[in-house]
C-alpha cells in the first residue's frame, strides 16, 4: 500500500466521511466538489479534450471527448457521484489517463442528475449517446462502457437497457467499484460501515430516494444488480475489500457468472471507494492500465 495512499484514506475519513453525516446538503457537496476539480491538472497535450454541446432536438446531452492523436477504440464513460454531483470536470484526469493507456477516445457523458432530474432521466441520456455513437458508424466491437460508483450502476443499465431495445452489445464494460442495488441491501453496507474511509451507510440511501423520488429501489434500470444480465458482454469489475459497495460488485459478478456472463473482479485491501479514479495513487493509475489492457483486449480486431 502507498503512502499516497495512506494519506488519501486519512483525508477522506476527515474531509468526507466525517462531515459528510446527517442531512445530504446538495449545493454544499456539490460546490465542495467543484472547487476540488478546479485545482486539477488541464489533460496532458497528447490527450486533445474536444467539449460537445448537448443538442436537444437529438436528445443528446452535453459531454466531451478526451482522445489521443490516433485513437485505436472508443470508450463511452458514465462518471460517479451518487447520481446527483460530480460531472465532466471531477473525471477528466481519469478519462485522459484511460485514452492514453488504452489508445482510445473517451467520451465522457455529461447525464442529467438528480434531484432536478430523476430517474430513468440518467439511463435515457446513457442510451441516447450510445445510439448516437452506432449512428456515427462506430462498430460496436471498437466499444467499451466504463464507469465508476453511480456511473458503474449506469454503465451496466445501459447495457441492459441497449440490449432490451435490440441495440447492438459493446465489446465490453469496466467498472469501478459501481453501485449497482440502490436499495443499499448488501450485508457490507453493515459489516463495513467501519472499515469504509469515505462513506456513511446512511448517505446512500439518502442519495438513492433523490434518484428514484418514490420509484422502486429494485427496478431492474435503477438498480441493475436484478437485471436479467443474460447477453450482457464481458465485464471487469473493480472493488476495494474495504468499501461499503464490496456487496454490490461481488454479487454481481456471482450473479453475471450464473447468468452467463464472463466477467472477472480484482479487489484490493485498505483503498477507498473508486481508487482507480484516482490517478494521483500509484494503485490508481495500476489498475487503470489493467482496466486499458481489457478494453484493448476486448477490441482487438474490431
Amino acid at each position: 500500500m502507498s503512502i499516497q495512499a495512506v494519506i488519501a484514506n486519512l483525508i477522506l475519513r476527515w474531509q468526507f466521511k466525517s462531515k459528510g453525516r446527517g442531512p445530504i446538503d446538495v449545493p454544499k457537496v456539490r460546490h465542495m466538489i467543484t472547487k476540488a476539480a478546479s485545482r486539477y491538472p488541464a489533460p496532458p497535450k497528447e490527450v486533445k479534450h474536444t467539449p460537445v454541446a448537448a443538442k436537444g432536438e437529438s436528445s443528446l446531452c452535453a459531454a466531451e471527448w478526451l482522445s489521443v492523436a490516433n485513437p485505436q477504440r472508443t470508450v463511452l464513460y458514465f462518471h460517479g457521484g451518487g447520481y446527483f454531483f460530480c460531472g465532466l470536470d471531477t473525471h477528466r484526469p481519469t478519462c485522459s489517463y484511460l485514452a492514453r493507456s488504452a489508445q482510445a477516445r473517451v467520451l465522457s457523458v455529461d447525464y442529467r442528475m438528480a434531484p432536478e432530474n430523476i430517474f430513468p432521466a440518467a439511463v435515457d441520456d446513457a442510451v441516447a449517446w450510445w445510439k448516437e455513437l452506432l449512428n456515427q458508424g462506430i462498430s460496436p466491437k471498437s466499444v467499451v462502457f466504463a464507469g465508476d460508483s453511480a456511473g458503474g450502476g449506469l454503465a451496466l443499465a445501459c447495457l441492459v437497457a441497449s440490449r432490451d431495445q435490440g441495440l447492438p452489445m459493446p465489446a465490453g464494460a469496466v467498472l469501478f467499484s459501481p453501485w449497482t442495488d440502490l436499495s443499499c441491501s448488501g450485508e457490507t453496507m453493515k459489516t463495513l460501515a467501519d472499515a469504509d474511509v469515505m462513506f456513511n451507510p446512511e448517505s446512500l440511501p439518502q442519495a438513492a430516494t433523490f434518484y428514484l423520488a418514490g420509484q422502486s429501489a429494485t427496478h431492474p434500470l435503477a438498480s441493475p444488480l436484478f437485471a436479467d444480465l443474460k447477453g450482457l458482454p464481458p465485464l471487469m469489475i473493480h472493488a476495494s475489500k474495504h468499501e461499503i459497495l464490496l456487496s454490490d460488485s461481488t454479487r454481481l459478478h456471482d450473479r453475471a457468472l450464473q447468468q452467463g456472463v464472463q466477467s472477472e473482479i480484482h479487489l484490493k485491501a485498505k483503498m477507498p471507494h473508486v481508487w482507480p479514479t484516482m490517478v494521483m495513487l500509484p494503485e490508481g493509475r495500476q489498475s487503470l492500465k489493467e482496466s486499458a489492457q481489457f478494453i484493448t483486449r476486448v477490441t482487438t480486431g474490431a
